[in-house]
């Protein structure tokens, strides 16, 4: 895993679960698609704007 750099700026993302959500910030869109795919129960993500870019269906 690369070491993050202070200077790399964070976007946060909404990652939505059944029944609850929880903010983290990530690179960009596909990092936040990544992260949806390795966790298993995230129905849907959004960015800070309310757009999808994630969803499992």
């Amino acid at each position: 895993m690369k070491p993050v750099q202070m200077h790399e700026r964070k976007t946060p993302y909404i990652f939505f679960r059944d029944g609850s959500f929880y903010p983290i910030n990530m690179k960009d869109d596909d990092d936040a698609r990544r992260n949806a795919e390795c966790n298993p129960g995230t129905l849907r993500v959004e960015d800070i704007n309310g757009r999808v870019v994630w969803s499992l269906q």
